[in-house]
């Protein structure tokens, strides 16, 4: 079981990999920022066919068993959020292709004295993770202000409370961290902290940020994939026409049938692949950003 988590170094086939995670992962950005969010199957299914045809072409069992474990390790937790509406089916799939073109990396280009001793995509989400929280934070907290300044917002204890609590959960898990053998340097500190303060602020402000997401749609306009703001929807409403956050034709048809003109749907929510690319070419070429900051 252990010989699993060993990374295999060189890794066979490693630009031919990593040319390939690259390209699947653009092509899927450009989509999600041009086309509004909307990734062509294929582009979707290349990802895990290149990741695929990549293990088969430069075949090395262990490679290959890494592969299908971390592949799958990334799969399904990411399609049950896709299911819940949380996640685009094409993240789904490139994640996946990631996980699986690369379990391990040899090395940065840019740093080749760094190896890694955990799998890739761990060392891309990190990035992934801060780019994408930053952005967050410049586009809210200025509309979050400006609620506040004019009276639109008020902050109750239970408001406070509720985002303390999420934060208490990030400092306990700080806290084990600190207990490892391995001491941890100053920068890992400030990493948590900010962790902690964006939880603190997309917690006490969620129901505005997601209220500014939702737009009603009209019936005959939605379409698959589409998410709905079920927290908009009366409960007897979802109910009765079996609605779930993620639109599919049998839903649609029910809604079209029913008298309901409009549904509240998700038709702002945030990029997350031109971000997941910038987590990919930052992983390789500069590798992980906690052993940057150590």
């Amino acid at each position: 079981m252990l010989e699993i988590f060993t990374p295999v170094f060189p890794l066979p086939g490693f630009e031919f990999r990593a040319l390939a995670a690259v390209a699947f992962t653009a092509a899927a950005a450009y989509y999600d920022i041009f086309n509004r969010k909307w990734v062509p199957d294929y582009i979707a299914y290349a990802a895990v066919g290149l990741s695929l045809a990549a293990n088969l072409l430069f075949f090395s069992q262990a490679v290959f068993l890494q592969a299908i474990i971390f592949g799958s390790a990334i799969f399904l937790p990411t399609y049950f959020l896709y299911r819940a509406g949380q996640l685009g089916g094409a993240d789904v799939y490139v994640l996946t292709g990631i996980a699986s073109a690369i379990p391990f990396l040899p090395a940065p280009l840019l740093s080749p004295q760094q190896h890694v001793p955990y799998p890739l995509i761990l060392s891309v989400l990190v990035p992934t993770g801060l780019a994408f929280i930053l952005h967050m934070l410049l586009r809210f907290i200025p509309k979050m202000a400006r609620a506040l300044s004019h009276g639109e917002i008020r902050l109750g204890a239970a408001r406070f409370l509720e985002a303390l609590a999420l934060c208490a959960v990030l400092v306990v898990f700080a806290k084990m961290l600190s207990t490892l053998p391995i001491p941890l340097p100053q920068s890992y500190l400030a990493v948590f902290a900010v962790l902690a303060a964006s939880l603190f602020f997309f917690s006490t402000f969620k129901r505005e940020i997601k209220a500014s997401m939702a737009e009603m749609v009209n019936s005959s306009d939605l379409a698959e994939e589409d998410v709905l703001a079920m927290e908009q929807i009366d409960p007897k409403t979802a109910k009765a026409l079996s609605l779930a956050p993620l639109l599919d034709k049998a839903m649609i048809a029910r809604v079209k049938k029913s008298r309901i003109k409009a549904l509240p749907v998700y038709t702002g929510m945030p990029f997350f692949l031109p971000y997941l690319l910038f987590g990919l070419l930052f992983a390789l070429l500069f590798g992980d950003v906690f052993f940057l900051l150590s």
